[in-house]
């Protein structure tokens, strides 16, 4: 028996020392990814109130009583959702505020309804394409003048191009701002993450 297993053994181990260079290297492949599911099965605000991201988007939305805009669900907008990184170090330095409760109601007010499209704008049924086209916000000012997009941008973790929507190209001098995160699918329409406020420049 014990002759029996030193010849198992050796034979073992010539396999683990020798069979390695034998084997054919592991060809490599397309990571294909698939996406999470778009659809959230709930409203806008109940998406707004569950993400800590947003935080200081729902402080500013309950501060200018704009609650009923991201709950209602009889008409599908598109939201334009402003994450921390938006608020920090564009919105509130716009306003000259330190926190949501010190900027203007008014101003940030005006903001907000920018940032709410009539329609539901999205990658998903058809109604973007490459080119920018005009949509209608809740603000009604002569400077809410908004353009949105599809862009084919290159996404390193996949490698892969992937449709990013996008905001304000070819609006005047506007800055153009990508979604952080796009076509999240509300019960009430879709939503766009945006890590910067977009600002119409003649």
């Amino acid at each position: 028996m014990k002759k029996i297993k030193f010849l198992v053994i050796g034979v073992l181990a010539a396999l683990s020392l020798g069979g390695c260079d034998k084997l054919p290297l592991q060809r490599s492949y397309d990571y294909d990814p698939k996406p999470l599911d778009p659809h959230q099965y709930m409203t806008c605000w109940e998406y707004i109130a569950q993400s800590p991201t947003l935080a200081s988007m729902k402080m500013a939305i309950e501060r200018c009583g704009l609650t009923d805009y991201y709950a209602q669900t009889e008409e599908k907008y598109t939201y334009l959702l402003l994450d921390e990184t938006a608020f920090t170090e564009y919105i509130l330095p716009q306003l000259d505020a330190g926190l949501v409760t010190d900027a203007d109601v008014e101003a940030l007010k005006e903001i907000l309804l920018f940032h709410i499209v009539r329609g539901e704008y999205n990658g998903y049924n058809g109604t973007l394409n490459y080119d920018p086209m005009h949509v209608l916000t809740l603000w009604e000012d002569i400077d809410a003048v908004m353009t949105i997009k599809l862009y084919n941008d290159f996404d390193s973790l996949s490698q892969k191009l992937q449709d990013r929507v996008t905001f304000m190209d070819q609006c005047g001098h506007s800055q153009v701002v990508y979604a952080t995160m796009s076509n999240l699918l509300m019960t009430n329409g879709s939503a766009h993450i945006l890590s910067r406020n977009c600002v119409y420049e003649k």
